[in-house]
């Protein structure tokens, strides 16, 4: 932890929250960048709301900081995460971008309440994953899914085309409905979906045959042209990973290129909710009941969390980084980012919120690279 107390990180998060979000009221633009401080340099020992609350650098009661904090997360703004979206996803995307294409990770995954869960994209970035859209729904009554994630698909890939690349979309088995693949391939989408074992196909010589049943397992990796249930024309890629084989359905627009087997990087979305729990930054103990705060809440942690992966892609390879952790090697982009700000040796406290302040300033310019 610091020593004495450190430079306030607020003046130059609200700065860039002004970059950020030019439209939106200033009192707004302040709240964010005061709450975003605050988890970003504060590690309580029960990483809870009121902790965090009770850490606001204001001269109000602990309750009347917990009071704030509640009403910022009913906030227009953080109530609809495409706000977040639209101004992320213009800075982000050329960081992530493979050529012409934009790899975006997609999945569901069940909130803390038990009531709730999130459909999410984010983009790979070196192990970790930058939450770039997210929509959260309740788990019963459910609308129908295969809707909502027709309307998810179909935002995500009018507003990537938009930016000139064209979004190939990493989703697991669930995300395979014949009338999804078709609508992506109608839309201009590219898809890396990993199929359910059942699922029906019609090889090129016209054969039709259940994956599982012929393919029960893969030997050796191999991939052939077919027709997802006679409709959806696709590349599949088998391959043997573990006890089940991997069914891979590729769709490219002509002369793209994408290896297969980078449908591993659909992992790294799990990878960054494990970062937002537990020794992250406790998204497992907010007990957040209604689904207005659970939304704001999670726009809250995305945004850190982007900052945290973007510093800690800054930090990598810097010869002094063993000072910070004894072994940055084996440490994600986000736990270095995380330790820099939180734990940051008394000597290199300077040089950290220098590199962190670089961030911001490339995310306010818009620029897409990480550079060391």
């Amino acid at each position: 932890m610091w020593n004495h107390k450190p430079p306030s990180i607020t003046p130059r998060l609200s700065a860039w929250a002004q970059a950020l979000f030019p439209h939106l009221r200033r009192t707004f633009r302040t709240n964010l960048a005061l709450f975003l401080s605050t988890l970003l340099r504060h590690t309580p020992p029960r990483p809870t709301l009121s902790a965090y609350a009770r850490s606001l650098p204001l001269p109000y009661s602990a309750q009347a900081k917990l009071n704030r904090l509640w009403r910022f997360l009913r906030h227009p703004a953080l109530q609809n995460p495409w706000i977040l979206t639209r101004a992320l996803l213009p800075l982000l995307a050329p960081r992530a971008a493979k050529g012409k294409l934009l790899p975006l990770l997609v999945d569901w995954t069940p909130l803390e309440d038990g009531k709730h869960q999130a459909l999410v994209a984010a983009l790979p970035l070196r192990g970790r994953a930058l939450v770039v859209a997210f929509e959260v729904h309740p788990r019963s009554p459910w609308p129908s899914a295969s809707r909502v994630e027709a309307r998810f698909f179909y935002r995500l890939t009018a507003w990537v085309k938009e930016l000139g690349f064209v979004p190939l979309f990493l989703a697991d088995r669930g995300f395979d409905a014949t009338a999804l693949l078709k609508q992506l391939k109608d839309w201009g989408a590219a898809f890396l979906i990993r199929l359910e074992g059942t699922v029906s196909v019609v090889s090129e010589e016209g054969e039709r045959f259940v994956l599982k049943a012929r393919y029960p397992r893969v030997p050796a990796p191999f991939s052939f042209r077919a027709k997802l249930k006679g409709a959806v024309p696709v590349h599949l890629f088998l391959s043997q990973e573990g006890e089940e084989p991997w069914y891979l359905a590729l769709s490219l627009p002509q002369g793209s290129f994408f290896e297969p087997l980078g449908y591993a990087l659909r992992m790294w979305i799990e990878e960054g909710f494990r970062d937002l729990k537990g020794a992250g930054l406790g998204l497992d103990r907010h007990l957040l009941r209604t689904q207005a705060s659970l939304v704001g809440w999670l726009s809250l942690l995305f945004l850190a969390q982007v900052l945290l992966v973007l510093l800690g892609a800054r930090l990598e390879g810097r010869p002094w980084l063993h000072r910070l952790v004894a072994h940055p090697k084996r440490q994600s982009l986000f736990t270095l980012g995380r330790l820099a700000l939180t734990q940051p040796p008394p000597k290199l406290k300077g040089r950290i919120l220098r590199l962190f302040y670089r961030v911001l300033a490339e995310l306010a310019a818009g620029k897409g690279r990480t550079q060391k």
